[in-house]
């Protein structure tokens, strides 16, 4: 239990660090390198959540960041699944950015399409989560992981793929 504790606090310390960061790291790498963060740690939080009752992960919850975001223990799941399709897609499109604006050699269009496809096949996997899920708990998602970009947003990510 106090394991768990010390892991959901590693969980609000690392989403605090998002809330920090200015404008202009949002969107980009440090961004990038706290989500990693908070997949790994909601990876522990699952682990932790085995052997939990769900009234008892309620208790540990009260008074955290968390505590309307995981009404369930089967929502850190969730957010970590989602959480990891935000990852494969941001990622995979970087990539495929740098590819067509400095490096397009003549293995670059396999490449390119190779990249693309991950980052729809992830944005599929989102939208399909995030129907599941609904608006109301998806748009808590992004609010808690500063995910303000366009692509994340619940009206455009319903509108494409």
């Amino acid at each position: 239990m106090a394991t768990l504790q010390r892991t959901l606090v590693n969980l609000e310390i690392l989403t605090e660090d998002i809330s920090f960061l200015s404008d202009a790291e949002r969107g980009h790498s440090p961004h990038l390198r706290l989500l990693h963060g908070i997949r790994n740690v909601l990876e522990e939080v699952e682990l932790h959540t085995l052997n939990e009752t769900e009234t008892g992960f309620q208790t540990l919850l009260k008074g955290s960041l968390f505590e309307d975001k995981f009404e369930r223990k089967r929502m850190v799941n969730v957010y970590k699944k989602l959480v990891g399709y935000v990852i494969t897609s941001w990622e995979a499109t970087e990539k495929a950015n740098v590819i067509i604006t400095d490096s397009f050699d003549e293995g670059a269009d396999k490449r390119l399409e190779l990249l693309q496809v991950k980052a729809i096949k992830a944005k599929s996997q989102l939208k399909t989560v995030a129907t599941a899920m609904g608006k109301a708990d998806y748009e808590k998602f992004t609010q808690v992981f500063a995910l303000t970009a366009q692509d994340w947003l619940w009206d455009n990510l319903r509108a494409r793929f």
